[in-house]
């Protein structure tokens, strides 16, 4: 599909018969698939600003429009170079142990492990696909695991926590499962691009970085050639009351700069500055 081999073997008959048509169109635009994502969604009658617990959201991380995007991912040049961007990044700082939250499909531990063949990848996917698993068959250096088996000397997730209901608290995780020194690389997506990006984490947009920083994890900046990759240290440890006490202020000030920002963008356009 798009180039990109898929075992059958690996898919079941209602995956098949729903690839079938898509396979013989030409690769369409990324909005295009959040399109066919927020379908998906409202078939399964999930809500974005109620509790995710009760709700179908396993059903809808197995819907076949997952394979769809990870297709799209492997073939889409821009796509591409995010991840190769990220591989590369990995090999250069020379990590031996990488785990990759949400990494489904497997194309960027695919990435890694050809920049970094020396490294060690763990997939951390809580709806771990059998597609995903044989696209690994032959690569030794990747494994899928159903938590994480640290510490890592990187831990990389991206477009992942704009999905879950508490995206601090899966952080943490990831901090805990990093080596103290080591990195962690986070792409995050805080936007109303589709429904399953979670309205109640949009007030980390402009304050993520400052309210992490309680985490014990030092800012280093962003990944050249993929821009909302953003690095981080393991520098400190977590300090819970500093924590309690950023949370709430970016929950206040998070929404009036996710306002703020774009319009001062706007006015200094027009102002042409």
């Amino acid at each position: 599909m798009w180039g990109i081999p898929l075992p059958t073997s690996g898919m079941h008959q209602t995956d098949i018969g729903y690839l079938r048509d898509l396979a013989s169109r030409e690769r369409p635009a990324v909005e295009w698939i959040w399109q066919e994502m927020d379908r998906a969604w409202d078939e399964l009658a999930l809500d974005n600003k109620a509790g995710l617990q009760g709700q179908a959201i396993g059903d809808f991380y197995s819907h076949p429009v997952w394979i769809v995007n990870g297709v799209f991912s492997a073939s889409d040049p821009v796509s591409i170079q995010h991840r190769e961007s990220i591989a590369a990044f990995a090999s250069r700082i020379g990590v031996k142990r990488i785990a990759d939250y949400g990494g489904g499909f497997g194309e960027l531990a695919l990435r890694i492990h050809a920049a970094a063949p020396q490294a060690h990848i763990d997939i951390v996917e809580p709806y771990a696909s059998q597609l995903g698993m044989l696209r690994m068959e032959g690569c030794s250096g990747i494994r899928f695991v159903e938590e994480f088996d640290g510490p890592y000397d990187c831990v990389v997730a991206q477009d992942v926590l704009e999905h879950v209901e508490h995206p601090l608290k899966l952080a943490e995780q990831m901090v805990l499962a990093t080596r103290p020194g080591g990195y962690l690389i986070l792409a995050n997506c805080f936007y109303p691009v589709v429904k399953c990006h979670l309205p109640s984490t949009f007030y980390l947009r402009h304050t993520f970085t400052w309210v992490v920083s309680a985490l014990g994890l030092k800012y280093d900046g962003c990944i050249e050639g993929a821009g909302h990759a953003l690095v981080f240290r393991r520098r400190g440890n977590i300090n819970r009351f500093m924590l309690a006490l950023f949370v709430p202020i970016a929950k206040l000030a998070g929404p009036l700069l996710n306002m703020a920002i774009p319009a001062i963008a706007s006015l200094r356009r027009r102002l042409g500055t």
